[in-house]
């Protein structure tokens, strides 16, 4: 059973540099460093609550993880989602016909893992992982939400329920904005899709551009957001004075890609 999502995965130059952001800037704890020889990638996590963040650094160049960093630059490789019974999530996907990466679990940084292929989840590369006895769990809050941009809206609905058991239960239609979120709940955290519903809409555009992807971007709520801006501000970081949302009675203020190692980190603020 999926039952949160475990982490998101990016590539990086270098583990290290991406630890004076992520660990000493963000304050997040690293619960996993370690070299994976089979994969050709050293691999730190840090925890974000319930979630974590993985960190890839190739330590070959003949591996995938290297030619994605040569192609696409430091962004999002993967999402990752938590099973207790990873044998039995690849016996029901194999039954499905899914198209798999991994046909049977491998030695990975979060526990014994399986890859599916991106072509069944609409341009997303997703793993599956069932974690060893011992690793970080936390019942705190972590990732308030993740974003999918997606061309035909239904049938990456289909896919997502029927391959990691999502389902939409709230449509989000902002205004002016020419596109429809749809939103699964994973754990505390939701995994938007994102679909265009008008042909001229900025969305529209990406999507023709690039191509159906997950968004290099994880939210984070705050409760505070000023106060947040203003103590990144205080450690070197630009970011944008907090504005209105997206979502509905939200604010945001997102530390760029740039400043975060190919991962913008958005920090939303909900009136309750």
């Amino acid at each position: 059973m999926i039952d949160r999502i475990h982490h998101v995965g990016i590539v990086v130059h270098s583990a290290d540099d991406a630890l004076g952001f992520f660990r000493d800037t963000l304050g997040l704890p690293v619960t996993e460093d370690r070299v994976v020889e089979e994969q050709g990638v050293r691999g730190v996590l840090l925890a974000c609550g319930e979630n974590e963040i993985e960190l890839l650094e190739p330590t070959r160049d003949d591996t995938g993880v290297a030619r994605f960093l040569q192609s696409r630059g430091q962004t999002l490789h993967h999402i990752c989602f938590n099973t207790d019974d990873i044998d039995a999530e690849l016996a029901r996907l194999k039954a499905m016909n899914v198209q798999l990466i991994d046909e049977t679990p491998r030695d990975g940084l979060a526990g014994r893992i399986a890859f599916i292929h991106p072509k069944a989840m609409h341009g997303v590369l997703v793993e599956l992982a069932t974690p060893p006895a011992g690793s970080h769990v936390s019942h705190d809050k972590g990732f308030d939400h993740l974003a999918v941009s997606v061309a035909d809206y239904i049938a990456a609905q289909e896919s997502w329920k029927h391959i990691v058991g999502l389902e939409v239960v709230n449509e989000i239609h902002p205004e002016g904005r020419g596109m429809v979120i749809g939103q699964m709940p994973c754990g505390q955290a939701i995994i938007e899709l994102l679909a265009a519903t008008t042909p001229d809409s900025p969305l529209a555009q990406r999507l023709l551009e690039q191509g159906e992807r997950a968004s290099s971007m994880v939210a984070i709520e705050v409760a505070d957001l000023d106060a947040e801006v203003a103590k990144y501000r205080a450690k070197g970081l630009t970011m944008p004075d907090p504005a209105v949302g997206v979502l509905p009675d939200s604010r945001t203020s997102t530390i760029s890609a740039e400043q975060a190692f190919g991962l913008a980190i958005q920090l939303i603020e909900f009136k309750r």
